[in-house]
């Protein structure tokens, strides 16, 4: 039964979703700490192997098998190519980029999934929504044309990063809808462990072929940055969010998913040493304020229905 019957978050929620956020937010900077010393690709499958015992623990503590069907292993096969494109391209752009860039740029993710979801799931999207997706559009297009302009017009490594940073924002979304699809045939956490079984070997197969396996450089720097990809932003904090899940509705844990940005920015200040500038916090509020308003808009027909069992 969920801790709010009114379908509301009190502050044991409130303090959880944060945290996730918070989780999340520092995610790009510990990818930064790993990718001077161990390359994009490996960095992805060494977060994966170290994530996995902690997933595999929280789904047997969810009492979900650790195993699927013969016959589901193609779904698993797709869940993971999704997860190599996406990881691989955020730690690949992240590392041409900047912490706290990346970290607004990956979160345009919620809104590519809202329009997907208005048509392969048939959710509504309404003028919030509408609205919301302008302004996250508004907020990654200053965002593109600052890193440009401050290039001098050119097409640098700065931007390049940017750019695959965000098609991997957009990938993300994609990658939900597939997940969505599949969870009536395998239960999440189920398919969180078998993705990413399948994916360490195709990450650390495309780094042997096309990173070289003499670049890796296991530093403290890089260990840390590893064990908080795999431990925190992976194991620690897909369990609260599960919990979460359980006792509150998800969209109303959504609506706070406008913090994680700005998380990010903050870490990548304190911990990266990277400079604040108008367009980041301007960019980082527009793309926060269009995940407000659309995780707000797609809570408001679930509210009316006055359910208060928590959604999953």
């Amino acid at each position: 039964m969920s801790r709010s019957s009114s379908g509301s978050l009190d502050m044991v929620g409130i303090a959880g979703a944060v945290a996730c956020c918070a989780l999340w937010g520092g995610n790009a900077v510990a990818v930064k700490f790993v990718v001077g010393d161990i390359p994009p690709f490996a960095c992805a499958g060494f977060r994966f192997l170290i994530g996995l015992p902690v997933v595999a623990l929280v789904c047997l503590r969810s009492r979900q098998p650790l195993w699927v069907a013969p016959s589901l292993w193609w779904l698993v096969l797709i869940n993971a190519l999704f997860t190599v494109a996406q990881i691989g391209t955020f730690n690949l752009g992240t590392n041409l980029s900047l912490a706290g860039r990346a970290s607004v740029l990956i979160n345009v993710h919620p809104l590519v999934v809202a329009p997907l979801a208005a048509i392969f799931l048939h959710e509504r999207l309404g003028p919030r929504g509408w609205i919301g997706l302008f302004s996250a559009a508004l907020g990654v297009g200053l965002l593109l044309l600052s890193t440009y302009l401050a290039q001098g017009g050119v097409v640098g490594p700065g931007l390049l990063g940017d750019l695959i940073v965000f098609a991997s924002g957009v990938i993300f979304g994609f990658q939900t809808i597939v997940q969505k699809k599949s969870f009536p045939f395998i239960p999440p956490i189920t398919l969180l462990f078998t993705q990413s079984l399948v994916a360490v070997p195709l990450f650390l197969g495309i780094s042997l072929l096309f990173e070289g396996g003499s670049e890796y450089r296991f530093t403290p720097a890089a260990m840390w940055g590893l064990a908080y990809q795999g431990l925190a932003a992976l194991g620690i904090c897909y369990s609260l969010w599960l919990w979460l899940l359980r006792h509150y509705p998800a969209g109303r844990l959504a609506t706070i998913a406008f913090l994680t940005p700005l998380f990010g920015i903050g870490f990548s200040r304190v911990f990266q040493g990277e400079p604040l500038n108008w367009p980041l916090l301007a960019s980082a509020t527009a793309v926060g304020l269009g995940i407000f308003l659309v995780s707000s808009e797609r809570l408001a027909p679930r509210i009316s229905t006055r359910s208060a069992a928590p959604e999953s």
